[in-house]
């Protein structure tokens, strides 16, 4: 026994003595709100808010400083300000890629999530803007019942070179969300 706990002891520190350090950077958007503009319209800019021209700046900044960096976005993207409105009204037609994705494509983010938002114009509208992203989507917190079963989402290895770690996205939720399909609606 004494001499199996020594050999794992040796293999251990071997072990974490050959380990690199990796430096990551996780920067993190949430609540955009279709608000790409520094113009608002229907609030006035918070004491120390960063507006969202400065958002590309501040990540090139950023990314600049840590070579290893990801970008994830936290939900709230499509609703919540005229532009988002007005994407509603007109619809999105198959190859259409919403105004927001075009902007986050730019970014290139790594991974975004679910916000409660994002299914404010129904599930047809979402999948469509959805398919705009050229970033993987998870879900962790929206739970279909229309057969009572959950739909479970993985994360996608973002392919990054070297190091061959597996990596998780934090998803944080602040409550669960249901979405109960009546008879006229489609869960798709």
């Amino acid at each position: 026994m004494i001499k199996f706990s020594a050999t794992l002891l040796a293999t251990l520190i071997a072990a974490s003595v050959n380990a690199a350090t990796v430096d990551l950077r996780i920067m993190e958007t949430t609540d955009l709100h279709s608000n790409m503009m520094d113009l608002r319209l229907l609030q006035r800019c918070r004491h120390g808010e960063i507006r969202p021209g400065a958002y590309r700046t501040l990540i090139e900044q950023a990314r600049a400083e840590v070579k290893n960096s990801v970008l994830v976005d936290n939900g709230d993207v499509i609703q919540g300000s005229p532009l988002g409105d007005y994407m509603a009204a007109k619809g999105l037609k198959e190859g259409d890629v919403h105004p927001v994705y075009k902007a986050m494509n730019t970014l290139n983010y790594a991974v975004g999530n679910l916000g409660n938002h994002e299914f404010n114009y129904g599930l047809d509208f979402l999948h469509k803007a959805l398919a705009g992203a050229k970033f993987p989507y998870v879900n962790a917190k929206y739970h279909r019942c229309q057969n009572r079963q959950t739909d479970v989402y993985a994360v996608p290895d973002p392919g990054y070179p070297g190091h061959g770690q597996r990596r998780s996205i934090p998803h944080p939720a602040h409550r669960l969300y249901r979405l109960c399909a009546a008879a006229d609606h489609d869960l798709g």
